[in-house]
């Protein structure tokens, strides 16, 4: 499992381990969503939260990342940035792996998900 933190990205993340006062237990749980009708794959999430017996933990650039073990497929070689610009503010996670982690399938309904 890999995943890689661009340095902006550290930046921002680090400020907010400041402010959340983030230690040991917590880390950044790092998650895929199922849902929606497109053939992007999974939409991901970034949260504080604790490690459970099940979880991945992963020490990246000095950050506690927490993967559940149904997200971590989706999340083997991804990419943690941060955009600043006039469109929008925040962070992206690409993830090359997750289409085909999730079963690269497309559309709405008909199939079970």
């Amino acid at each position: 499992m890999a995943l890689i933190v661009t340095e902006i990205a550290a930046r921002e993340l680090a400020g907010i381990v400041q402010e959340h006062g983030i230690a040991e237990p917590q880390g950044l749980r790092l998650f895929a969503r199922s849902g929606g009708c497109a053939c992007s794959g999974p939409a991901f999430g970034m949260s504080i939260d604790n490690a459970t017996d099940e979880d991945e933990v992963q020490e990246v650039a000095g950050f506690r990342f927490i993967l559940d073990p149904l997200s971590a497929p989706n999340l083997d070689g991804a990419s943690i940035d941060f955009i600043d610009d006039v469109m929008r503010r925040g962070f992206t996670i690409e993830a090359p792996n997750a289409a085909a982690a999730a079963g690269a399938g497309c559309g709405c309904g008909g199939g079970a998900h």
